[in-house]
């Protein structure tokens, strides 16, 4: 069986992924701050459940970026370095989509700034 032949990404290719990435997710949290500035969150009561939803969402971003960083040191190719990059910075986004659903709902930012102080930690741990 072969491997299928990907053209390998470019440099500027990546940079708009990881652009789009950060924007998405800065711009949700623009939105959610725009909207929640002066209207209560629609749920006041405590996030309970959302809660051990997010401590496992954590947990297993953290896992799955610890994985990605030891396949990256072994990747050789380049599409394979790119794909993996990609993969690791949307694990990372996702915490801070996460957050900004937690910030929308409830009106807790904690959640969303510590996701995207981790997806730009993941934009320094695995650079272009």
């Amino acid at each position: 069986m072969t491997a299928p032949n990907r053209p390998a990404s470019s440099t500027a290719v990546l940079h708009i992924i990881r652009l789009a990435i950060f924007g998405g997710a800065l711009l949700f949290g623009i939105v959610t701050w725009w909207l929640r500035r002066e209207a209560p969150p629609p749920l006041t009561t405590d996030i309970g459940p959302l809660r051990f939803a997010g401590y496992g969402l954590w947990v297993s971003v953290l896992v799955v970026l610890a994985f990605m960083r030891g396949l990256l040191g072994k990747a050789t190719e380049q599409a394979r370095r790119s794909s993996l990059l990609i993969v690791a910075w949307a694990a990372a986004e996702s915490l801070a989509l996460f957050g900004g659903v937690v910030w929308f709902l409830h009106g807790d930012s904690r959640w969303y700034v510590a996701g995207m102080c981790l997806l730009l930690a993941t934009f320094i741990l695995f650079p272009l």
